[in-house]
């Protein structure tokens, strides 16, 4: 997770879901949109090589939500 909702502000939920291309990502895709209608998020997808290539978790600030999960 990332964004601001991390700090309180904002009203959608931005998530970063890094993994491979293929078949289990289509089907997570297509869950995902469908709890996408019922849920304000905004869903990034990368590659394990993009997201390293970008420093995206370190530069966004991004929290795995199993460490969210345990903090409440």
């Amino acid at each position: 997770m990332f964004g601001s909702t991390l700090s309180g502000v904002g009203h959608d939920i931005d998530i970063l879901i890094v993994g491979p291309s293929g078949e289990t990502l289509s089907t997570l895709k297509k869950e995902i949109a469908g709890a996408g209608k019922e849920l304000p998020l905004d869903v990034l997808y990368m590659q394990p090589s993009e997201a390293i290539e970008t420093d995206f978790v370190n530069s966004e600030g991004c929290v795995q939500l199993s460490v969210l999960a345990s903090s409440t």
